[in-house]
């Protein structure tokens, strides 16, 4: 059962996250044999101001 934790800086559409659920599933089923109705993934929306690289927030 694979368990995918995607962190994204922003928001995403719903119509963006349909297409991630089905990229990730399907890459998974192709390339390691996982089925899509046993792959789970969770998406966290993170405010730019709670983001940093170094010493820079993207917001």
């Amino acid at each position: 059962m694979p368990y995918i934790n995607l962190k994204v800086v922003g928001k995403l559409t719903k119509q963006q996250k349909q297409e991630i659920a089905q990229q990730f599933s399907e890459t998974l089923y192709k390339v390691a044999g996982k089925a899509k109705d046993h792959t789970y993934l969770v998406i966290d929306e993170i405010s730019g101001e709670n983001w940093a690289v170094g010493e820079k927030f993207f917001s």
